[in-house]
């Protein structure tokens, strides 16, 4: 099956607009165990898949976002897996990327992948293994915050919580008054009822 020019080469242009804006280069799986793409992201050629602007975007305080570009210049679909190790682990996801087609990763993307918190600070790397197939590589991937205006956008800000409600109670005067008035009641009852037993017992009984 060959796939059609044009489709081939939007692909290939979308690759390299991503690698322009970021300034990585592509590297070859079987040239290194541990691979480094100089600038500010890495990138890796997986047979017919090409990683690119691969990199993790993070404040130092906050949650953090993976974030890469995906592109299939194959004529099958392929399943790309990217792992991410230690306290990156769970910066990890498998994407379904289909023939001549580009699958972006991140907060404006396919599909966002992020953590509550990363204990590396940014300009550090952590260790990913991308997959694409029975090919694999791993990579030191860089950890940016919004210094640079163009990875402002991918670093994630932490949910607000909300403060609790205080629960509102009734006034205690407004109690006791609403519990005096009752047994104010009872009392005149009881006084009225005791003042006719005595005027009734005091009258004198004519004979």
């Amino acid at each position: 099956m060959h796939l059609p020019r044009r489709a081939l080469a939007a692909s290939a242009l979308a690759l390299a607009s991503l690698t322009a804006a970021t300034g990585c280069t592509y590297t070859n799986a079987q040239q290194t165990a541990q691979s480094y793409a100089p600038g500010a992201a890495a990138a890796v050629s997986l047979g017919t898949v090409h990683v690119a602007g691969l990199f993790v975007a993070a404040d130092g305080e906050g949650p953090a976002s993976l974030v890469a570009r995906i592109v299939n210049s194959g004529s099958d679909a392929v399943s790309v897996q990217i792992a991410g190790t230690g306290d990156a682990s769970a910066l990890s996801g498998t994407f379904e990327v289909q023939p001549a087609s580009t699958y972006d990763v991140g907060p404006a993307g396919e599909r966002t992948v992020t953590t509550s918190s990363l204990a590396t600070p940014p300009g550090q790397v952590v260790t990913m293994k991308v997959t694409a197939g029975s090919d694999s590589a791993d990579l030191a991937v860089p950890v940016l915050d919004g210094t640079l205006e163009q990875y402002a956008q991918y670093v994630p800000t932490p949910t607000p919580t909300s403060s609790p409600t205080p629960l509102v109670t009734g006034s205690p005067s407004a109690t006791g008054t609403r519990t005096g008035s009752p047994s104010a009641s009872a009392s005149s009852g009881r006084s009225a009822t005791g003042a006719a037993s005595e005027t009734s017992s005091g009258t004198p009984t004519q004979g």
